[in-house]
């Protein structure tokens, strides 16, 4: 039976108000002399603002941080990004870990459940609308981390993501933090920067977020994987990689973090980059063909990807 886990502290319009408590949380456990020395060295407020608004993503609701060190999150962006994480988790374990351990004759925890992945879908469509149009999250239909049945299958997914995506967001926040820790805003504020020097303040930002999540880390893989999701997350906004006039574009996001984490041919990010090139090549109808054999997911992905360069 479905329960509600929402307390009186958990205030907010989105089901995603539930887990506003675990991102600072982990980041500050994670971590704590270092968010307390940008604290006392004033570059960082000692509060994140959480901001309640019914605006999409493309009207200033994804993250940031200002010239005093507030650091803004927004609640609709925190929907977008758990919804992308379930989808992209189901997505993965039905149609790509199962039907292989299926293959190769290996154990397997669950049958495969298509219904569980055509509902991520459906969850993933709203998701993908709150980019350009707010709407309420249908808790009642959608899967969602307020309201659920932990001893379903869905309910084994959504306390999973919401592991997944404490861990995104915390990538976030440290590429937040990083800005204040390597004095960008500063830097910005004096108004001297050309657009190229902005975007290697951004890539500089994401390496040392890098560098801070996989220093205090439970789970390497779980850890590599939201660093990808976090990046590859903005693919949907667009048709193309453009980051635009101050943020480097997403291939060049993602390969420097690829450079960071130096994974092996065999880690699973590669099979979560193919996914999430592919999905976004369906969503826009970009002509992307796949080869009939590669030699590993790493190879299926630098193909796909130079396909839409």
């Amino acid at each position: 039976m479905k329960i509600s886990i929402k307390k009186d502290t958990h205030t907010g319009e989105q089901p995603i108000r539930v887990l506003k408590h675990n991102l600072t949380t982990r980041l500050v456990k994670r971590n704590e002399e270092y968010i307390k020395t940008l604290h006392s060295d004033f570059k960082l407020d000692k509060n994140i603002k959480y901001n309640i608004a019914f605006l999409p993503l493309v009207d200033k609701q994804c993250p940031y941080i200002n010239n005093k060190g507030v650091i803004n999150i927004h609640e609709t962006y925190l929907s977008y990004v758990w919804i992308v994480c379930y989808y992209f988790y189901v997505l993965h374990e039905e149609l790509l870990v199962i039907p292989e351990q299926y293959k190769r004759n290996l154990p397997i925890r669950k049958n495969q459940n298509l219904s569980l992945y055509n509902e991520a879908e459906e969850l993933f469509n709203y998701g993908k609308s709150l980019i350009v149009a707010y709407s309420s999250w249908d808790k009642e239909y959608f899967p969602n981390p307020e309201y659920y049945d932990e001893n379903t299958e869905q309910g084994w997914y959504i306390l999973r993501t919401n592991d997944l995506f404490v861990e995104v967001l915390n990538f976030i926040l440290y590429h937040e933090t990083a800005h204040a820790e390597l004095e960008h805003l500063k830097k910005i504020s004096i108004g001297s920067l050309s657009n190229d020097d902005r975007k290697k303040l951004e890539l500089e930002a994401d390496t040392r977020a890098i560098e801070l999540i996989l220093s205090n880390k439970e789970n390497q893989n779980s850890t590599e994987v939201s660093i990808i999701i976090g990046l590859a997350s903005m693919l949907f906004f667009s048709n193309n990689l453009n980051g635009g006039k101050n943020h480097p574009n997403i291939d060049t996001r993602l390969e420097n973090a690829i450079s960071s984490i130096k994974p092996t041919n065999e880690n699973p990010i590669w099979s979560m980059l193919v996914i999430f090139i592919k999905v976004w090549g369906q969503q826009f109808n970009l002509g992307i063909e796949e080869k009939t054999f590669y030699i590993d997911y790493k190879e299926m992905y630098y193909d796909l990807l130079s396909q839409v360069k």
